[in-house]
């Protein structure tokens, strides 16, 4: 009976944690910064395992090294926090205040407190004290040791990295002393990163092999062929804990559940080909299209051999978890369908029915997960009523029958006589849309320079009603081109992926077709510069 009150207890807990946002303030000092350091901000990134979406929130450095930013957290969650001097997790509660001070007077020796009595801020100092172990992973090295690993090398060989590290979190424990919770948080961080790498085998293994010789990441094709992996291989996912509410702070559980939902025996499943309903498809088009005939055809004689159709995701998922774990994972499987439904929603920005909404409510059994994707509905519903209000964004049209090899020329005649800050984007690309907030500050302060123009450049990947919604609130030039004309664009500043920055002096030049940045200051420096010609 304890038992049972003791589980109702918890949950009522995150329930009250997840139904509302509540704002958490975080702030401290910086011993040793000076504006000179070339750095005035810092990020935080604060994602969400329910419904798979990040926040960027940014830390504004003052000259005298003090910062204090809030930001809304619905549930008790570990946020990465992101600094030229620290990049790390710390654990965070709904509606409470962190104070962290850094001591960064020596390079090599950063260190710092979190100050306070209460447990957030001992858990934390807990977490400091084993931080360098839960880092601890020298990727150089280990590429140079598994690229050429079988699947069972590299979970042997992982297996032990994190086996030392539970070891070393261990004796800290036992010599330093740590609170149970600080405990459990640092083991699952290492429990769920471990289970994280070991799902994401060929990727790894492709990322080593290219880093080992050398080869661009800038095409995604495989370079060796994937390896197709053994139900035997899974056999590590039986030894974690599931349907456990508590591991939703976990900062590793949200990429944990990323790569579960990739496992290639859900994904061979659900990549399959309908051949019958692509062959209805082709046969609505015109198809005396050499190139439509001969896929045609190809479907066809696919269709005669009567391969096995694709399986929806969240069907395939529940089967071969089912399979590996030999257990029911509710909570998981209910995460990763609202994740699916939040992430569309997102990208769609579009808000949820009331039939939807009901349909979430009859078959969800974890209620307290629901409250997320209500916040996100209502936020939502905010970025669409804030669409029709902004102003400060131009949304220019070039014609879609306009010549794609003359369409720079054209767009960039506007602009003679101005430094121009080119960015390729998509409504639907995370470090797009965060590195954009991130730049918010400097167009502000560089509003009242006419000589400055922010050119934001997408494609029709960016839904027309998604494009609409999102655009206004960026403010800058705007273009949406048609395919030709930005596969033109994107062939002459070599665009491989996005985002993609460029920039362009006050003849219309492109003096930089691949511009990197790191620091909002460097992209002032630019500019001013630029802008001064």
């Amino acid at each position: 009976m304890k038992k049972i009150l003791v589980l109702v207890l918890l949950l009522f807990t995150v329930y009250k944690a997840s139904a509302k946002s509540k704002m958490v303030t975080y702030s401290g000092t910086i011993k040793g910064y000076s504006t000179n350091m070339g750095y005035n901000t810092g990020k935080i990134y604060v994602s969400n395992v329910v419904t798979h979406l990040t926040d960027l929130y940014l830390i504004e450095i003052k000259p005298d090294g003090s910062f204090l930013t809030s930001f809304p957290l619905n549930y008790n969650n570990e946020c990465w926090i992101n600094f030229p001097f620290f990049n790390s997790h710390v654990y965070f509660e709904p509606g409470k205040k962190i104070v962290q001070d850094f001591d960064i007077t020596n390079a090599n020796n950063i260190s710092s407190i979190f100050q306070g009595n209460d447990q957030l801020a001992l858990i934390n100092n807990d977490i400091n004290k084993v931080r360098p172990i839960l880092l601890d992973w020298n990727w150089s090295a280990i590429y140079d040791d598994i690229y050429l690993f079988t699947p069972e090398q590299y979970k042997d060989y992982l297996s032990k990295i994190g086996a030392r590290q539970l070891s070393a979190i261990d004796s800290v424990a036992t010599t330093a002393g740590m609170d149970k919770r600080s405990y459990q948080l640092v083991k699952r961080y290492v429990q769920y990163q471990l289970a994280g790498y070991l799902l994401s085998y060929n990727h790894t293994r492709q990322n080593a092999y290219r880093t080992k010789n050398k080869l661009p990441f800038n095409d995604r094709k495989p370079v060796i062929p994937n390896v197709k992996l053994d139900v035997s291989y899974y056999n590590f996912l039986k030894e974690i804990k599931y349907n456990d509410p508590t591991a939703m702070s976990s900062y590793w559980y949200f990429g944990f559940l990323d790569q579960l939902k990739r496992i290639e025996l859900i994904t061979e499943q659900t990549d399959r080909i309908d051949y019958v309903k692509e062959i209805k498809s082709l046969k609505a088009l015109d198809t005396l299209d050499k190139v439509l005939k001969a896929n045609l055809a190809y479907f066809k004689d696919m269709a005669r051999q009567a391969p096995p159709k694709p399986v929806p995701l969240e069907k395939a998922t529940k089967i071969v978890l089912k399979q590996l774990l030999n257990t029911n994972v509710t909570l998981e499987l209910e995460l990763l369908y609202l994740q699916s439904i939040s992430v569309q929603k997102d990208f769609d920005k579009d808000t949820l029915s009331d039939a939807e909404v009901d349909k979430l409510r009859s078959r969800t059994k974890h209620k307290f997960l629901l409250a997320d994707v209500e916040i996100l509905n209502n936020k939502l519903k905010g970025t669409l009523r804030d669409a029709k209000m902004q102003t400060g964004y131009v949304d220019n049209q070039i014609k879609k029958d306009a010549q794609a090899d003359g369409v720079f020329a054209d767009l960039i005649k506007k602009y003679e006589g101005k430094a121009v800050f080119v960015d390729f984007w998509a409504t639907w690309c995370a470090p797009c849309l965060m590195s954009i907030k991130e730049m918010v500050p400097l167009k502000e302060e560089m509003a009242q320079n006419k000589d400055v123009v922010f050119l934001y450049i997408t494609s029709p990947t960016s839904p027309e009603k998604s494009y609409q919604i999102v655009m206004p609130s960026i403010k800058g030039e705007h273009y949406r081109l048609t395919d030709d004309q930005y596969n033109v664009l994107a062939k002459q500043f070599n665009v491989t992926a996005i985002p993609h920055y460029a920039l362009i002096n006050k003849a219309g030049q492109v003096v930089d077709k691949d511009f990197k940045w790191v620091g909002i200051d460097e992209i002032k420096k630019q500019l001013v510069a630029l802008a001064n010609e």
